[in-house]
């Protein structure tokens, strides 16, 4: 039985499966996790695998280091980011970058 399979019958009888702080968390009712207990333990680590969140595709920090050299020496970025008008070309492309990158990174909060 596929990892993906194990996890819509696991579902379909009422057991759910989290991924919390690095370990499987099953709830459900008592008699279903326990039915279900020895065959969640036997595919532990691909569940694990697979509720895991996935990595940021990009390495947001040297985006960042970039979008902030930029922005710190140019008065149209510096103004842009108190609200008065908009980046240069240059910084829009830098600020646009470092967002995608950061959107879906798991310390960002965003607004």
């Amino acid at each position: 039985m596929s990892v993906d399979t194990l996890i819509r019958a696991a579902l379909d009888a009422g057991v759910e499966l989290r991924f919390v702080d690095g370990k499987l968390k099953v709830t459900g009712k008592r008699k279903a996790v326990e039915c279900w207990a020895p065959r969640l333990a036997a595919s532990k680590t691909q569940l694990l695998e697979a509720l895991s969140p996935p990595e940021p595709a990009t390495d947001w920090r040297p985006l960042a280091a970039a979008y902030h050299a930029h922005h710190f020496a140019c008065p149209t970025c510096i103004a842009a980011g108190r609200r008065y008008g908009l980046r240069c070309g240059l910084g829009a492309t830098l600020w646009s970058a470092y967002q995608t990158a950061t959107t879906d990174h798991p310390l960002k909060e965003n607004p």
